[in-house]
Parts: C-alpha cells; sequence; structure tokens
C-alpha cells in the first residue's frame, strides 16, 4: 500500500535522508506519496546534490520491493513508530533532525521524566560506581535512565535502573536487532524485557562508525536533561553534550580528580557551564518543574507501616501545615482518636508538630 507510513519506512530504509530532506519533498511534491510516483527528472531535481541516494530511490522504487521490505518489517519481535503517528515521543519530535521511524523493543514509556547518562567507555571505578549510584536514586524517584548500552558509563546507567526495577532506555547505533556490543548481550535482554529498545536502523543493520554521533541526538532528545559521568577533552560523550545544549536540554557534570584523564571533559563542562553534579537533588530540582516526582521507595514504606486510618491522616498533613482541628475536619476523625494517631505518626517518625497543635512532614 502506498500510504506515508509505508513511504517513510521506504526512504528510512535507503539511508542518508534526513528529516529535513522528508520537510523538502513535502515542500515540493506537495504530498509524501508523490515521491513514489514522481518522474526521475523532478527526483533529481529536488535531490540536487545526492544523485546515488536519488537512484537508489529509483532503483527500489517498485511495488514488490515495498511489499517484501513492509511484510519483512511486520514482525511481533518489534515495533514500527512514525513521527506521523500518535505515539511517537513528543520530547523526540521537536528536536532538530529527529529519526521519522524508529524502531522499538520492549515497553514504550517516552513521557515519563526521563535522565541521559553518558559517559567513557574506558571508565573508572569510581565513574562506575557513581553511574550505577546516580542511576539507582533516579529510580528511587521514578526517573528513568536513557543511555547508548556501551561499555563503561553506558552499561553501568542502565544496570542501576535495572537493579533498581526502575525504567531505562537503550538507543542503539545499528539494527534494533543487532546487539553491540556482543559482550552486553544479557543486559540487552533484560532492557527488552523491562525497558526500551530504540533503534533508527531497521532489523541486520551493521553498527557503523559514522551512526554512534547521530545515535547521540536521540539519547539526549528523548530526554530532561543529560548527565556526564566522565569524559577526556576529546571524548565522543561530548557529542551527546553538543546536542543537547541544541535541544535545549540541561547538562549536568560529575566533578573529577584532576589528574584522571576521564575527568578532563567533565571539569571542563564544569568551567564552562554546566551544572555540577554533587548530589542526586541537583537534577530532581530541575524536574521538580516539569513533573510532580514522588520517593517511590519512601512511599512504599509509608504504605508498608501505616494503618488505613494512619496513612489518611498522614495524607492530608503532607500537602501543608496543617493544625489539628483542621485535621480532625478533613479527616472525620475525633480529636480524641486522632491525639492517639498524631502520637503514632510522631514517634513512627514520619510527622513532627510546630507550635499551637499544628502538624508536618519530619523532612
Amino acid at each position: 500500500m502506498i500510504n506515508k507510513r509505508n513511504i517513510l519506512i521506504w526512504l528510512n530504509y535507503i539511508g542518508g535522508i534526513t528529516y529535513e530532506m522528508i520537510l523538502s519533498f513535502i515542500d515540493y511534491f506537495g504530498e509524501l506519496e508523490e515521491v513514489w510516483y514522481a518522474s526521475d527528472k523532478h527526483l533529481h531535481e529536488v535531490m540536487n546534490n545526492h544523485r546515488i541516494i536519488a537512484e537508489k530511490m529509483l532503483k527500489t522504487r517498485n511495488k514488490q520491493f515495498l511489499d517484501k521490505l513492509i511484510n519483512k518489517t511486520n514482525t511481533n519481535t518489534y515495533h514500527i513508530v512514525t513521527i506521523l503517528e500518535a505515539d511517537y515521543p513528543e520530547k523526540l519530535k521537536s528536536i532538530y533532525n529527529p529519526p521519522y521511524v524508529i524502531y522499538i523493543k520492549g515497553k514504550k514509556n517516552f513521557d515519563k521524566p526521563l535522565i541521559a547518562m553518558v559517559g567513557a567507555r574506558k571508565s573508572t571505578a569510581y565513574g562506575r560506581w557513581a553511574a550505577k549510584k546516580i542511576a539507582t536514586e533516579l529510580g528511587e524517584w521514578g526517573v528513568g535512565v536513557v543511555s547508548g548500552l556501551a561499555l563503561g558509563i553506558d552499561a553501568e546507567g542502565h544496570k542501576g535502573a535495572l537493579d533498581h526495577g526502575s525504567y531505562t532506555i537503550g538507543v542503539l547505533g545499528c539494527g534494533i536487532d543487532v546487539c553491540y556490543p556482543q559482550s552486553n548481550h544479557y543486559l540487552y535482554k533484560q532492557i527488552e524485557e523491562k525497558g526500551c529498545i530504540v533503534s533508527e536502523y531497521g532489523p541486520g543493520i551493521e553498527p557503523y562508525k559514522h551512526h554512534f554521533p547521530a545515535r547521540n541526538r536521540i539519547i539526549s532528545g528523548l530526554s530532561d536533561g543529560v548527565v556526564v559521568i566522565e569524559a577526556s577533552e576529546k571524548s565522543g560523550t561530548l557529542i551527546t553534550v553538543e546536542h543537547a545544549l541544541e535541544q535545549g536540554r540541561d547538562v549536568y557534570a560529575l566533578p573529577g580528580n584532576i589528574n584522571c584523564n576521564q575527568s578532563k571533559g567533565t571539569n571542563r563542562l564544569i568551567k564552562e557551564g554546566a551544572k555540577i553534579l554533587l548530589d542526586i537533588e541537583d537534577i530532581l530540582e530541575d524536574l521538580r518543574y516539569k513533573y510532580p516526582l514522588n520517593n517511590i521507595e519512601a512511599q512504599k514504606q509509608i504504605k508498608e507501616n501505616l494503618s488505613d486510618e494512619e496513612l489518611k491522616v498522614f495524607n492530608i498533613i503532607k500537602q501543608q501545615p496543617i493544625p489539628i482541628d483542621l485535621i480532625a475536619y478533613k479527616s472525620g476523625i475525633s480529636i480524641s482518636e486522632l491525639n492517639t494517631i498524631l502520637t503514632i505518626l510522631e514517634l513512627k517518625g514520619f510527622i513532627c508538630q510546630l507550635s499551637g497543635k499544628t502538624f508536618t512532614l519530619n523532612k
């Protein structure tokens, strides 16, 4: 069937065709489908200096080839989402040169708070520890981690999220069904099962070197901010930072030993204005402007340690400091019974009393 979705999948398969070119097709022909029916002359004209790509388009522009391609991509092992569809990630849609076709394995949850975590493949023990720790702490607040499934910092960021049972997205620089590096095969399968694998490359596409700088714009594009754990002064990680800055994302850098090569890039980023990352709160403070964050671990402990009546009173107090008579009015609990509940909540360390029998959360 000749429709916009299938045309985009076909153009994506050909390779070398950017979103900007897609827009030029629409501008030139009026409708994207007209690319399929255009004369050789008009196709070469709109492609301008891209003669080789135009020739490849002409060579594959037949119904038999398209049917074979679409049938090949109609599989239960992954989803295909084009930029024209409602479930295409909103954050990604707004970046420069977004991928107009993405292949997805696993659970789609792109609207939640997401932080990209990037860094050196040849990382230090400190860097790997920090990546895993920060990813775990982000997970406690319901924040997912996006990274590139590479060795070093990427892998530790994914592991930190998975170990806590939180969400993580692995963005590939190769085909959706290709695991690179092979040593991360087990991690790939874990992310596929519990998180999400994303690629702009279809099945079987090899991990060519030039794919990875392009992949980095997707890592930052899916995220609300980018954390750089370790990077040398000429690290490829800094390409992701450039994309993040172009996309208006926050950039956080972990300071490191001035004598360590892997910290030279992050220390320089801080010098140039990146936000210094000393504590998880440095990230959460910015995310709270966009999302209603709650500490999932703390919420779990609250539910496990409080009775229904205690939880009812706690939920009233957590909104703001409140006097006892107003708690009684909102809860419908008598003052005598309420005094007992408030004493229990104080003893358990969940609330504290201010002057005038006013209660607030125990920070």
